[in-house]
């Protein structure tokens, strides 16, 4: 985990993967993650993965003081 900053930034790409489906049959949707100041990346298939993702390059901040 890094330091808490104020301020971060990430580029997400998202893209459907049109000959793949999940068990429902519905659509699967991919995604790519990068930590724009460290370089670090990861592959999600879901939000809880990106936000797990997210919250390991910026710290947990619930609670955080925003005064």
């Amino acid at each position: 985990m890094t330091t808490p900053s104020e301020f971060h930034a990430f580029i997400v790409r998202i893209w459907w993967e049109p000959d793949l489906t999940r068990p429902n049959g519905r659509p699967l949707w991919r995604g790519r993650v990068q930590h724009a100041a460290s370089g670090r990346t990861r592959v999600f298939q879901s939000l809880n993965e990106l936000v797990e993702f997210i919250q390991e390059q910026t710290g947990r901040l619930e609670g955080a003081n925003r005064g």
